[in-house]
This record gives C-alpha cells, sequence and structure tokens, in this order.
C-alpha cells in the first residue's frame, strides 16, 4: 500500500470507490541542574541576547552547558524594563522593539486586573524541547470565547548567555500545549489545542509557527483529532460518525501528516434490532506541508474535506 494513496476498506459502492479514487488528493539566575550538549548544532540566529554568570562546570567538561531559567527570569529578558513590582504596560516593547500586546493575534483581548498588569507564576507556561530550547508562554489577556492570549517566545539558556530565537503571540485555551520541534535545520514552535462545542464535535489543532526575522511567524495549521456525528447519507434514518486521527513526521523538507478517517454508524442501545454499532470503511492519506521559503504549503487538502458527509 502506498501512503500518497487513498485507501478505502470494508465493503464500499462501487461508484463512491470510483469517487474517491478519482480525486487529487542582567537577572539572578535560580540555581539549577546543568546539562551538557554538543556544541556544534544548528539553531537560529539570537535576536536578543543577554548575559548571565558564568556556569559552574567539571574541569574535564568539553560541550556546551545549558542552564535552566524560570518563566518570571525570561519574561524580564523578553520584555526590557519589565519590573514585578510596576508590572507589565498595554503598550510595552518586547526585545525586538515590537508591541507585546499591540497586534491583530491579541485584538479584543482583556486584562482582567487591568493594566499596568502585575504578572504571577500561575500565568506562565515553561515547555522544553530538543538541545535545551523552551518555549515561554504568558496568558495575559482574556476573550469571550474563553480564549486566552499573550506573547510567546523561543528561548536557550546556554553557557553564559540567555539567547532568545523568536517572539510572537498566540491566542488559545488555557491549557494548549506549546512545544518547540526540530524539523531538519528548521526550528518550529507546535501549538495544539482542544476544542469541543460537545462530544460529538470535537477537534484537536495543530498550529505551525516558523522563525523567521526574530518572529514566530504562524503558517500553518492542520488538524490532529477531529470527530463529528452527522445522519448518514447512505444508511437513511441512521447517524454516521467520522473520526480521523494524524500521524505527524517533521522532516527536513517539511511536515508529513498521515490521516487515517473511520467512519462507522453509531450504534443505539436501546433499540438492538437496529443494524447499526458497525464500521463501514477506513480512508488513510499522506499529505506533506512543504517548507517553501517563509511558509509551509500543503500539498492536498486534508482528507476530512473530501470524505466527510459522504459515509
Amino acid at each position: 500500500m502506498r501512503l500518497c494513496d487513498p485507501v478505502l476498506v470494508k465493503t464500499t459502492p462501487v461508484a463512491l470507490l470510483l469517487a474517491l479514487g478519482s480525486v487529487s488528493f542582567g537577572c539572578v539566575e535560580q540555581q539549577s541542574t546543568a546539562i551538557e550538549v554538543p556544541a556544534r548544532q544548528t539553531l537560529p540566529v539570537s535576536v536578543c541576547t543577554n548575559q548571565l554568570p558564568p556556569p559552574a562546570r567539571a574541569s574535564s567538561a568539553k560541550g556546551a552547558v545549558v542552564r535552566s531559567l524560570d518563566a518570571e527570569q525570561w519574561m524580564r529578558f523578553l520584555v526590557p524594563g519589565y519590573e514585578d513590582a510596576s508590572g507589565l504596560s498595554p503598550t510595552a516593547n518586547d526585545c525586538t522593539g515590537h508591541y507585546v500586546f499591540a497586534n491583530e493575534t491579541l485584538r479584543h483581548g482583556v486584562s482582567a486586573r487591568g493594566w499596568p498588569r502585575v504578572l504571577d507564576a500561575g500565568e506562565f507556561d515553561l515547555r522544553t524541547g530538543p538541545k535545551g530550547l523552551q518555549v515561554v508562554r504568558l496568558r495575559a489577556v482574556n476573550f469571550e470565547d474563553g480564549d486566552v492570549g499573550g506573547p510567546i517566545a523561543l528561548v536557550r539558556a546556554i553557557d553564559d548567555r540567555a539567547e532568545i530565537y523568536g517572539v510572537g503571540s498566540y491566542r488559545g485555551p488555557s491549557d494548549a500545549k506549546l512545544e518547540p520541534v526540530r524539523m531538519g535545520n528548521e526550528m518550529l514552535v507546535v501549538a495544539e489545542a482542544k476544542r469541543c462545542p460537545d462530544v460529538t464535535n470535537c477537534r484537536r489543532i495543530a498550529n505551525y509557527f516558523l522563525v523567521r526575522r526574530g518572529r514566530l511567524i504562524d503558517v500553518a495549521t492542520a488538524d490532529i483529532e477531529r470527530v463529528q456525528r452527522m445522519p448518514s447519507l447512505t444508511e437513511r434514518g441512521l447517524y454516521a460518525e467520522y473520526r480521523m486521527t494524524t500521524d505527524v513526521s517533521y522532516l527536513p523538507e517539511g511536515i508529513r501528516l498521515l490521516e487515517q478517517v473511520k467512519v462507522k454508524i453509531i450504534p443505539y442501545p436501546n433499540e438492538p434490532d437496529r443494524d447499526s454499532d458497525r464500521l463501514l470503511r477506513t480512508v488513510e492519506f499522506a499529505r506533506l506541508l512543504r517548507l517553501e521559503r517563509d511558509s509551509l504549503f500543503a500539498t492536498n487538502e486534508s482528507l476530512w474535506e473530501r470524505v466527510v458527509g459522504q459515509d
């Protein structure tokens, strides 16, 4: 089986099989355990650098020492002049000279505590990825739909330097997970968030941020998981459930998405005589979010868009 071809499993009407087959698819550092990594590695060029006290190291150590800073320390580097006592201004600039909050992503966001905003540790998120890279997220403003937003940054503290490689903004659920990921010689920030209006209409979405000219640019979105129920097209009077899962691989040329959609007739527990609770078919398709300069371009539309509603 070739992953680039749609595959139909179980029995399907011949016409549907043919139809699917024809579609083209300067701060005090907290003490923490340091780790050593090879000094030679491919990373973005830092756009903001701050000096740290020299790390303690064994006399025999040869590699670079990755340091561990907390999120509040990174915020002081990210927003020069920020002090805990005075708080964060709504017109504050980040270390690249851009406004922290005055951008389209955070438009209409409201600070529940007013301005200037005094921050606390519970509003920060810090996640670690390869080679000691980290993503810092600040949840500072709220939106009517329940989302929270604020600045994000791709950072790393190594030897006597605290380096910031890219700065951006993110709006999403409070429990969204942002992590650094390596894609060949590129570093991405991947933000995964789950949105579920109800249990029968739910999706987990990934946003992909590229580092370009000191900014984190949101360049692509993909469904990692998705489920939806609707009236069956071929089984009159019954309901079909479409469920998609995506296997994600990060390659030098882009992001490979192996999508699988399972279609089943949902069970009717109070009507045991109905021919329900059965799998109709499984469809698989592989596509690529291809890296081209400053963006990621999909080689095909999502399998979800081509299958849902057709049973």
